[in-house]
């Protein structure tokens, strides 16, 4: 009887054993790979994009410091320091040595930026949130933004309004982080060589690029530095969403658009902007084309990603950065979502989970699971594959992928 019983133990153990697989973790970015996180916090943006030569670049670094929204994996750090953890996790052992090569502010609003709520106190003369709290932690080699030096585009007076009481701040952060080494720039619409390849620049001049879009209500001709504005009204009426900077990255056959909060029009269901001319992603689809991955313009809200935008991008990979539960509204994502209004194959992805009540199960259904999100892209850019990181823990495991697939 106690052999029997001994046996059978035994027997448990191996199925038990069997069932308890090690998690998976993402395979170790090497020379070649073009890695894009989304780094997810629920309470702000956060993009690390690692370049096939290992240069990094942060896109925003934000906290609004609402504690409604809740945050990830917990509330026990503020996102700054959960976002300042995740890169250095992932940029360990590059050519930066710690630092990223390059940070972009693409518009000055807290979920972006940073808040004046629930901000650390620092010891450099400027409060730590957002974008000053990482940069504190994971210092940038450049940080370019739509306003520097002046910082007058409307007016100084909206510029300061923007992210009230935190612009001080972050003036404060670039003044003490230039005196210790950071460059600093204004973003120059149309150029193609402010966020260039550091450390094997000739490798990839041929398949590898980053352009500029649009900023402060301007958008590229199509031709050297050339821009146009995306108005013709009052920019005082604007809200600082519509000075959003977009880029466009491509590597080989893959291409990724970021074009923080621009608006996509369908103001009658927006209220409180007195600009009714908010149709900025038109004359940006036209300059962007195709693409093979997008962040949603302004996480997906009613004035976004209208039919002919979807239309021109026509992403494989639609990515929402996600804060509260109108990230997306049902309105947006139906649209998004409609094989009639874009066609091809397509996947939908989303850092927080906040929105599923609201969108209710058939267009939560439609998302993969929710997470941090890494596009990873395989050498010469002709393939990629994306992996979803549970963002409830500090391993980073990957908890979905997809299978690679190859870019003609």
């Amino acid at each position: 009887m106690k052999k029997t019983a001994t046996v059978l133990a035994s027997c448990l153990l191996m199925v038990l054993s069997a069932g308890a697989q090690s998690p998976e973790f993402l395979p170790d970015w090497n020379p070649g790979y073009l890695d894009i996180h989304t780094i997810a916090t629920g309470r702000g943006d956060a993009c690390l994009i690692i370049m096939p030569d290992g240069t990094t670049m942060m896109i925003d670094a934000g906290d609004n410091g609402k504690a409604k929204d809740k945050q990830h994996p917990d509330a026990s750090r503020r996102p700054g320091e959960w976002q300042s953890m995740y890169m250095s996790h992932f940029i360990k052992g590059l050519p930066g040595d710690g630092r990223l090569d390059y940070a972009l502010v693409t518009h000055f609003h807290d979920d972006h930026i940073g808040s004046c709520r629930d901000t650390l106190p620092g010891t450099n003369g400027y409060g730590l949130s957002g974008i000053t709290l990482v940069g504190e932690r994971v210092p940038f080699a450049k940080l370019v933004d739509r306003g520097w030096p002046e910082y007058d585009f409307p007016s100084r007076e909206k510029v300061l309004a923007a992210d009230k009481g935190f612009m001080e701040q972050y003036f404060k952060f670039i003044e003490y982080q230039r005196s210790t080494g950071m460059e600093m720039e204004k973003f120059r619409i149309g150029s193609k060589t402010q966020f260039a390849l550091k450390y094997a620049p000739k490798e990839y001049r041929r398949i590898f690029d980053i352009r500029n879009l649009a900023a402060n209500g301007e958008v590229w001709a199509g031709k050297g530095l050339k821009s146009t504005p995306m108005y013709s009204g009052d920019t005082h009426l604007f809200d600082e969403n519509m000075n959003s900077c977009a880029i466009r990255l491509r590597y080989g056959n893959f291409s990724y658009f970021n074009g923080g909060d621009l608006s996509g029009g369908n103001i009658e269901v927006v209220k409180g902007y007195p600009c009714k001319e908010r149709d900025f992603e038109t004359p940006v689809a036209k300059v962007c084309g195709k693409v093979t991955a997008m962040k949603a313009n302004h996480h997906g809200y009613y004035d976004t990603c209208n039919g002919f935008f979807m239309q021109t991008l026509a992403p494989e990979v639609f990515v929402v950065d996600a804060r509260s539960d109108n990230h997306p509204v049902p309105s947006t994502f139906t649209r998004v979502t409609d094989p009639q209004v874009w066609r091809g194959e397509r996947e939908y992805y989303i850092t927080v989970d906040q929105p599923r009540k609201k969108l209710g199960e058939a267009l939560w259904s439609k998302f993969k699971p929710w997470g941090h999100i890494v596009i990873r892209v395989y050498p010469g850019g002709t393939s990629y594959q994306v992996f979803v990181l549970d963002a409830d823990s500090t391993d980073y495991h990957v908890i979905y992928k997809t299978e690679v697939r190859n870019l003609d």
